[in-house]
């Protein structure tokens, strides 16, 4: 009989496993820093800054991967994946600050991606958004024709308002409202015609409900003002706030937070053989990252920034899935997080069902997505997430 027992034990939980095990309590916070692995991938170093931070590395018992002909510097630009414990790479950052080519900036960042903060609580009306205590629900109201999972449900201003009541109900935190269908091959909608579809919508919801966020989708600026003249909260813009010239201004003068979401192109060319030059999550990062900027440039606030990588916009379902694999690497950013995958072609790449039937893979991936910290999920069917979200928050620490 084996008198040892051996097993594997999640990181999250060493803080229990070593008071568990009798270790001197006043040293536990310090000793956690050993078991605290962490990766961090530094983009465009030159050769010779990449070769410091590897011997760097493997002096303190770390190690960092990097491009074989880095030693040559055959290369122009080196990408850097280093590998230590929290207590490793602090010290690599303080040996760091005393050497030359600039690495001193690349120690600021490196501490500053440590240590960095859930992003800044978000006021809405009287909502408060604590982006460190749970994810958050936002339900879809599709106010079109044609939207590719509920068109014309809820055309009629009537049928509008009592979905949104009853996604209120269930649990939304935040309804939003689209006038304009955005499914691949869609063809833009005129913003006079789109402005129709949705104002009476806000209206009516407003004055039911003082209180709950409402967001306006759409990449039309003069569709924002109308609609946030009527009662919205904030603007959830596909393109990015690069569609219509004049919407950075618009968010900037109103003050109201932005959606800033990543798109190959249109929707009405997107899904023409999306191609990326670089692997996706590289590609959509740096252009988010490049998107923020400009806001910020434009006299944008940054707590009123939201980033959305835009799964099914002008990706394919490899695409898609690298990203949702990947999902937490965009809290780097230091920006609340959205994703949508209700009911996109995502699902239905892996299951051969009809839009209406997906609500179980939906939830799936969704839990998934909040598992690794995403701060806004966008559904349709609000009852089953919020349900599925209540229990997931007994077992996940965010």
């Amino acid at each position: 009989m084996n008198d040892f027992y051996i097993r594997k034990i999640s990181p999250e939980c060493a803080e229990t496993v070593i008071k568990d095990i009798g270790f001197d309590k006043n040293y536990i916070k310090t000793a956690l820093k050993k078991y605290d692995f962490r990766l961090y991938k530094i983009c465009s170093l030159s050769c010779p800054q990449a070769a410091i931070i590897k011997q760097l590395a493997l002096s303190v018992g770390a190690d960092a991967a990097l491009h074989r002909e880095v030693i040559t510097c055959k290369i122009e630009k080196a990408d850097l994946l280093i590998a230590s414990t929290v207590s490793q790479l602090e010290t690599i950052c303080r040996k760091l600050k005393y050497q030359p080519l600039n690495l001193n900036k690349i120690s600021e960042l490196l501490l500053n991606q440590l240590y960095k903060k859930e992003p800044r609580d978000l006021t809405i009306r009287e909502k408060k958004f604590n982006w460190s205590e749970k994810t958050y629900i936002m339900g879809i109201l599709n106010v079109t024709p044609d939207s590719f999972s509920d068109g014309g449900k809820f055309l009629d201003p009537k049928n509008a308002v009592e979905h949104a009541k009853k996604m209120i109900q269930a649990g939304a935190d935040i309804i939003d409202i689209g006038g304009e269908s955005t499914r691949p091959f869609s063809k833009e909608v005129n913003p006079e015609q789109e402005i129709q579809r949705v104002i009476p919508v806000v209206q009516k919801i407003r004055e039911s409900d003082g209180l709950i966020p409402l967001s306006i989708d759409t990449r039309h600026s003069q569709v924002a003002i109308e609609a946030l003249k009527a009662g919205a909260d904030i603007i959830n813009d596909i393109s990015g706030l690069e569609w219509d010239k004049k919407m950075p201004a618009v968010a900037a003068e109103t003050g109201v937070p932005v959606v800033i979401m990543h798109s190959l192109s249109s929707p009405e060319t997107m899904q023409e053989n999306p191609v990326y030059k670089e692997n996706v999550v590289d590609s959509v990062y740096k252009d988010l990252c490049g998107k923020v900027q400009k806001a910020l440039n434009s006299g944008i606030k940054p707590e009123n920034i939201i980033i959305d990588p835009g799964i099914g916009f002008g990706k394919t379902l490899e695409h898609n899935l690298e990203l949702i694999k990947r999902i937490e690497e965009f809290k780097s950013s230091g920006y609340p997080l959205l994703v949508g995958v209700s009911r996109k072609s995502v699902i239905s790449g892996i299951l051969d069902v009809p839009e209406q039937e997906r609500e179980e893979a939906n939830i799936a991936l969704n839990s998934y997505l909040v598992s690794k910290g995403v701060n806004i999920i966008r559904v349709h069917d609000v009852q089953k997430h919020h349900r599925a979200v209540k229990v997931l928050k007994r077992v996940i620490s965010r």
